[in-house]
């Protein structure tokens, strides 16, 4: 997928996760409200949409592209 794809769209929790992992960033999906975050900071990746799927275009920017 190109950039532009990626940056429109959505994606499970399964696949946002794998994508971090392959920049070695550890994520997991936090309990209460969904939201996807790296583990050894807490700080906030991406939030769920409504079908708990996550925009591809958060995950970039905070990977850094």
């Amino acid at each position: 997928m190109n950039y532009w794809e990626a940056c429109e769209a959505q994606v499970t929790a399964a696949e946002a996760i794998e994508e971090c992992r392959r920049h070695e960033v550890a994520a997991q999906v936090r309990e209460g409200d969904g939201a996807l975050i790296e583990i050894a900071t807490g700080e906030l990746i991406a939030e769920a949409d409504d079908e708990g799927d996550y925009s591809g275009e958060a995950i970039i920017g905070f990977l850094g592209y």
